[in-house]
This record gives C-alpha cells, structure tokens and sequence, in this order.
C-alpha cells in the first residue's frame, strides 16, 4: 500500500468540518480472540459495511483494531446502543472470549463513524492476552484512564527499552507536505538506529476515505523519557485516528517542502485538526532555511499553538539530515 495520499481531505460526513462535541458519552472498549478465517483486510471491509449502517443509526462511533489474533473495539455514544452491539458480538462465530477493558463516562473522543486498523507485529495471541489481563487488573486499581490511554497501552505497547515503564513517554506526529518523506525519514532513522518500525494500516468508513498507513518508531535515547514519532499521511486527517490521538501528542511536525502553498495548505489542515479536538501541541515546522518560514510560523502562533522550527542548514538535505534538525527540538520539549 502506497504511503502518497490524495491532497483532498474533505469527506462527505455531515461533521466534516465540525468540532467533537464536548457532552459526556458513554466509552467502552473489549477485547476479543479472532476466529476469523482467512484474509483479515477482507473481513474488517464486511464489517465496517455492516457497521456503519447500524452503528450510525444506533449514535455510536467505534474504533476496531486486528492485531496479534484479537480484535480490540472502542465504541462511544449511549448506554444502551453500546450494550446492544455486545451482544450482536457476543454472538458473532468471528469473535470469542469477549473481556471489557475500560467503560467510562465521559468527552468523546471518536470523529467519524467508523475506523478499522491493523496492526503488524510478531506478538503472538498468548502473549497479547497476558497484556491484556494485566491491564484489566490495572483498570481496577487505577481509575480515571482515558480511553485513548487505554487503547495505547494495549495496542501500542511500548518497545522495552523505553527509559519509563507503563507507557509515559512524549509523542509526536509527523506529516511531510508533499510525498511520502514522512514515512521515509522515519525508515531511515529506524535503519540507522537499528530499531523496529512498528507498521499500521487504518480504514474509514466511507469510499472517500481510503485506506492509509501510519507507522511508528519508539526512541529511548531521544529526552529523558524517550520519544514516540508516528509517520501519518496527509489522507489520516481527514479519517478521524488522527483526531482521537491527537490529544495524547506532546508535538506535531511538519516536513516542510519546496512548494509554499502546500506547506500553508498542510500546516492548516493540521490546524484544524487541533481547533477540532482543542488541542494545542507544540508545533514544529521542520525543514531548510528557504521552507521553514515566518509566515508559517505567524500562521501556528496566531491560533495559540507553540511554535519550534527545526531547520536544517543544507539546501538539499537527505531524510537523516533532517532527522539530525529534528532530533534536538524533540529533545528541547522533552
């Protein structure tokens, strides 16, 4: 799958352009062993058709994620649709062993209807599962988790070797305006520094939303508690992943390119996004002297969010000379 996404990120979902809403919802998330057989891509497209007709009509918005033989749902919006869809699950032949996880009250965080994702990695159903049970056991004696948290903890574990346990550890988003330098970057550094590149592939709900890619790369040695860069494309914005995480994100970069008016088109986008969950991250335009420029950063500062330029001194530098710009800012937040 190509990591190039199209520059249109309008949908056609009524709340394309709108905020999520502040009232409270209620906000569960399960875990349940798959039983599926055969393509996994196949299945999760059957079910977000099913879903997005009866999920809608319901009020409910879900996250459900394929990883290591499990699938794992978030779902948000009224007690009663949200106990109605487990037990269509309950007795779906696709799902077994059905454990809840987290149920709050509380903002939501879901933008769009529907988001599948699978994640690649060589953690087997066991040993999954003993996470899982850990965090159950972890739920009960510490309330007040976030369901992003939640989710993080048990779908985006952290790489061993991250210098604070449990998770707390500074995040940032990356996103290149033109091309796929982003993801490139991120595979270099992971080349250079020999660490494992974590590979996610995310689904909408809607044909105007493709499927996108957005991977991630833990770096203990990078601050004091080391530092979690995600690579998204351009197209994730508009799909709503993006937006649930979004508040968990001490920073987010942008690859600033040759062309001015992509630039500005991106930095607004990423700015939107931030008016759309009220959120204000440290904003850093990374890039050369020539791309990173004052008129972004006005843009950046005139809507509250700080600013940091990571510049790189070369005209035409390679993805580790960029990662060399952007390592000391990262360092500089944390």
């Amino acid at each position: 799958m190509s990591s190039i996404d199209p520059e249109n990120t309008a949908t056609h979902w009524p709340d394309s352009g709108s905020e999520v809403p502040l009232q409270a919802v209620s906000r569960l998330i399960y875990a349940s062993l798959s039983k599926v057989d055969g393509p996994v891509l196949d299945e999760m497209r059957r079910i977000r058709d099913h879903a997005v007709v009866h999920n809608d009509a319901a009020g409910l918005r879900v996250a459900l994620l394929h990883m290591s033989g499990w699938f794992v749902e978030w779902i948000e919006g009224p007690e009663a649709g949200i106990r109605a869809l487990l037990d269509r699950v309950a007795q779906d032949p696709r799902h077994q062993g059905l454990q809840v996880v987290h149920h709050s009250l509380g903002r939501p965080r879901l933008f769009r209807p529907w988001i599948g994702a699978i994640v690649q990695g060589d953690e087997g159903p066991t040993a999954f599962a003993r996470r899982l049970f850990a965090l159950q056991d972890r739920q009960v004696r510490q309330a007040g988790l976030e369901p992003s948290s939640v989710w993080l903890r048990l779908c985006s574990p952290p790489a061993p070797d991250m210098p604070v346990p449990g998770g707390t550890f500074p995040r940032a988003m990356m996103l290149s305006a033109q091309g796929a330098q982003a993801f490139e970057l991120l595979q270099a550094v992971a080349g250079q520094q020999r660490r494992p590149l974590v590979r996610r592939r995310f689904a909408g709900a809607a044909s105007d939303a493709r499927d996108v890619e957005s991977d991630y790369l833990d770096l203990p040695a990078v601050g004091t508690a080391g530092w979690r860069v995600i690579a998204n494309a351009r197209k994730g914005l508009a799909m709503g992943m993006a937006h649930a995480f979004l508040p968990d994100h001490a920073a987010v970069v942008v690859l600033m390119g040759d062309d001015p008016e992509r630039n500005q088109l991106v930095t607004e986008r990423v700015l939107a996004a931030c008016r759309q969950v009220h959120h204000a991250p440290v904003f850093i335009g990374l890039g050369t002297h020539e791309h990173v420029t004052p008129a972004l950063q006005e843009l950046v500062e005139r809507q509250g969010l700080p600013w940091l330029a990571a510049l790189c001194p070369l005209r035409r530098p390679d993805t580790l000379d960029l990662w060399a710009a952007l390592q000391p800012a990262l360092e500089q937040i944390g």
